[in-house]
């Protein structure tokens, strides 16, 4: 029986760079005996996993790790201890909805999404799993399918308090990782501050093509950033959430600790041709400002320029 208690199954769903980080972290740190690695992972990343594992590229050195399970996207038979939902925002609802038999009573959940309601989308579709509210601090990029490069960020976890405590093990397990973990009361400032930090900067960067560094090295960009932000803080504030303008200040100081050369990946998806989590980090930021009587200016000229870039990248790559 004590061999049954102490074996955890813990499940990532989106092998994507916030995925593939977490992942390749686990398997590379110091587990419990027992406790299971599972990727799921669907179409060309489930087949570039399944021929040559995780390619892990981090700090100048290049990891190949192999999960102790890979299932394809659909193909779950058996529930989960602990769920880390790191697939893109716009595939959140159908990634879960594919994958049921993952979550139970005894799972806890930890969406780690560029969202702030991603845990009350989600809480009526994981059959009584419960869900706590996190975000993660990370700049981490899908190479191709099965190949993840961390360019910065310590993939520090916030998270709220479990209500359940035979949830606390999951505490240790990222640990021994080395993954820093903080629990906090006022997680939904949190996700808020988070919020302003990678929904401002990617608005900027898509729509005008910057790296962390020509941002840093340019007073119009930063101007432009600083009054993206501003817009956020209000709406934060219009819709009750005890955000302060000191959030701006850190935000100013956590994008010196990326290498200059970073780049977001909706930044990516844009150049590419794709609106990637456009629908999060831009079209909701609008639509909920002018709901509240705010007006988001400089978010709708963002929105103009990033749509004519996609337009553009279409027409390149169909050309």
């Amino acid at each position: 029986m004590a061999g049954e208690t102490n074996a955890k199954r813990v499940a990532i769903l989106g092998m994507g760079g916030v995925g593939g980080f977490l992942g390749a972290r686990l398997l590379s740190g110091d587990r419990s005996p027992g406790t299971e690695i599972i990727f799921v992972a669907r179409g060309e990343t489930y087949k570039a996993l399944s021929e040559g594992g995780l390619v892990f590229e981090s700090g100048g050195t290049r990891t190949v790790v192999r999960p102790d399970q890979l299932i394809e996207s659909g193909a779950v038979t058996e529930a989960a201890d602990l769920v880390l939902l790191a697939t893109k925002s716009t595939g959140l609802r159908s990634a879960v909805s594919e994958n049921q038999t993952l979550f139970s009573e005894k799972t806890l959940v930890l969406p780690l999404q560029n969202m702030v309601d991603a845990a009350s989308r989600i809480r009526p579709i994981v059959n009584g799993a419960q869900v706590i509210d996190t975000c993660i601090y990370l700049i981490s990029n899908v190479k191709r399918p099965g190949q993840v490069r961390h360019l910065g960020g310590p993939g520090k976890i916030v998270a709220g308090f479990p209500e359940k405590e035979r949830h606390t093990w999951f505490f240790s397990l990222l640990e021994k990782t080395g993954l820093e973990i903080r629990l906090r009361e006022d997680i939904e400032v949190q996700l808020w501050t988070k919020f302003l930090f990678i929904s401002s900067l990617g608005a900027l960067t898509a729509a005008y093509g910057l790296d962390f560094g020509s941002l840093l090295r340019s007073q119009l960009h930063w101007a432009r950033w600083q009054r993206l932000m501003e817009e956020l803080l209000q709406l934060a504030q219009a819709s009750g959430v005890p955000l302060r303008s000191s959030a701006i200040l850190e935000a100013r100081e956590v994008v010196r600790n990326f290498p200059a050369n970073s780049r977001s990946s909706f930044q990516l998806d844009v150049a590419e041709g794709r609106e990637g989590e456009k629908e999060v980090l831009i079209d909701e930021v609008i639509a909920k400002s002018r709901l509240l009587g705010l007006s988001p200016v400089t978010y709708d000229l963002m929105e103009e320029l990033i749509r004519a870039n996609i337009r553009t990248s279409r027409k390149e790559t169909d050309g």
